[in-house]
């Protein structure tokens, strides 16, 4: 069984939404092709879910990891509050965190969680360096410092490019 986390920016244009999608698809399409998949996501809106979303259709089985008690305030969008509680219901298993409230040290230890639990990771994201902990290109260096292949989707290139970790 393979284990597919992802790491991935929030805000994204409609055409990098479209490829981050579309790529999803692929890869985890042509890793069930191989066995079974499980992915692993923190469900943050943009990339994570469009990662789990296309996960589900693809048939995978779907780990969410949960970052603090009431992450589901982040979703004060109708629309996205309702993706986040099918996903979260579809999901097999959820790990929470024992934090109570929004923080960096939540996110930071969620997207840790994603990264240790993962066999690869999928990282949606536009090559800028971290702004601090627990974002996108600091999971990013978490990931390879431990190891990790890094698939990553140039949002800006619309690329996808595969980060094989230091010898």
């Amino acid at each position: 069984m393979q284990r597919i986390g992802i790491a991935g920016h929030r805000a994204l244009d409609p055409e990098a939404r479209e490829f981050v999608a579309s790529a999803c698809s692929t890869l985890i399409a042509g890793a069930r092709r191989t066995g079974e998949v499980t992915a692993v996501s923190a469900l943050a809106e943009g990339a994570d879910t469009m990662f789990a979303e296309a996960a589900l259709s693809a048939g995978a089985t779907l780990e969410i990891v949960r970052p603090y008690e009431g992450f589901e305030r982040e979703f004060d969008d109708v629309r996205a509050r309702g993706r986040y509680d099918a996903l979260r219901a579809a999901a097999r298993r959820e790990t929470r965190l024992p934090f109570t409230a929004r923080s960096t040290r939540a996110y930071e230890a969620a997207m840790r969680r994603v990264t240790d639990g993962c066999d690869l990771l999928v990282a949606a994201w536009d090559g800028t360096p971290p702004r601090g902990t627990g974002g996108t290109a600091d999971t990013i260096r978490y990931a390879e410092s431990i190891g990790r292949r890094v698939v990553h989707l140039d949002v800006v290139e619309h690329r996808v490019l595969l980060r094989e970790p230091a010898a």
